[in-house]
């Protein structure tokens, strides 16, 4: 086990490497003028070689990447050129927001998905199967942005239940000031006692959620599906049933410990799917989260934010496919961890 947690990080130390080398040179060949982005509106020519030099864009690529590197091993992933500040203090500020999002949208899917999946494959061919199969279809082809305004047009326009967007009401937000501790308002809110914030940013985070758990909803409950149905017709669960042990006792202590795999895998590459997708579910609700700051970065050809957050991105699917393999062969013993 130790070895192969040194081989997979060893791995992911060399997939970094190669992501960092992309990303750089991909940045440098955008057709945009950085410099130019970094002294503001209407500069002279002598502000912007100024600025070129400051920024260090004088030098050679291969001698700029090197810089780079050496910075990044020091921490300083270096300074936004459209906020002007440190990009990993940035990403500090904005990732909090995002995870808190994508985690409940995780959570709302893995809750009901697995159910659904359960329900689907034991009344295979059923009224309850094609109904699931009905709406794992659906979540997975719904377009992400209509979903978004179709349910502000649903609870906010019509019903009048739920806020347009934002994590908090403004009022409630200078009325009752949150100490951030974690940068997620729910988790703050909680350990701080501030319940008028914990309930208006709970109601601003049903929509967005709800959005966020549509795509990894009809995964999860396809997966589930197939999964468990490859695994009722092994010979270890046949044998029970045909000796009489219960079937609930069958599917939920057998098969479904066996079927979970896929699922797990599925779970962990959707968190970090997620958090490179957010940008079109925090436009629509005006989430301040890291997709939000991705996008604007791309917008205005802030290479330093586009470069920390797709390091972010890809740290994350390193650690979660790690994580994943260690939760797999804890759940199934016969799975050994090679290469």
């Amino acid at each position: 086990m130790r070895a192969y947690i040194v081989r997979r990080l060893l791995l992911g130390v060399v997939v970094l490497f190669g992501v960092t080398l992309v990303t750089f040179f991909i940045a440098r060949v955008i057709p945009s003028d950085p410099a130019a982005r970094w002294v503001g509106g209407h500069p002279t020519a002598e502000q912007i070689a100024r600025a070129r030099v400051e920024l260090g864009l004088d030098k050679p690529l291969h001698i700029q990447y090197l810089r780079y590197m050496g910075d990044l091993l020091r921490g300083n992933w270096g300074t936004s050129i459209r906020t002007h500040h440190p990009v990993l203090a940035d990403i500090r500020a904005f990732l909090p927001a995002s995870l808190e999002l994508i985690l409940s949208g995780i959570l709302i899917a893995a809750v009901l998905g697995v159910p659904l999946g359960i329900l689907s494959a034991t009344r295979k061919d059923a009224l309850p199967d094609h109904g699931a199969r009905l709406v794992s279809i659906g979540a997975v082809s719904i377009p992400t942005f209509w979903l978004a305004m179709l349910l502000q047009l649903l609870f906010f326009g019509y019903l009048g239940l739920l806020p347009l967007g934002g994590r908090v009401d403004t009022v409630v937000r200078l009325t009752y000031p949150l100490q951030r501790i974690t940068g997620s308002y729910l988790v703050d809110s909680l350990l701080t006692g501030n319940w008028p914030v914990f309930t208006n940013a709970l109601t601003h985070m049903v929509l967005p959620a709800l959005t966020m758990a549509a795509y990894p909803l009809g995964l999860i409950t396809r997966m589930t599906r197939s999964s468990l149905l490859e695994v009722m017709g092994e010979e270890y669960i046949v044998v029970p049933r045909a000796y009489g042990i219960p079937r609930s006792v069958v599917y939920y202590r057998y098969a479904l410990k066996n079927a979970l795999g896929p699922t797990i895998t599925v779970l962990g590459l959707t968190f970090a799917y997620s958090l490179a997708e957010t940008f079109l579910v925090e436009s629509v609700f005006n989430w301040p989260g890291l997709g939000q700051y991705a996008s604007q970065s791309i917008l205005s050809a802030d290479y330093p934010a586009i470069m920390g957050v797709t390091l972010v991105v890809a740290c994350t699917y390193v650690i979660v496919n790690l994580v994943v393999d260690l939760i797999l062969a804890w759940l199934d013993p016969r799975i050994r961890l090679e290469g």
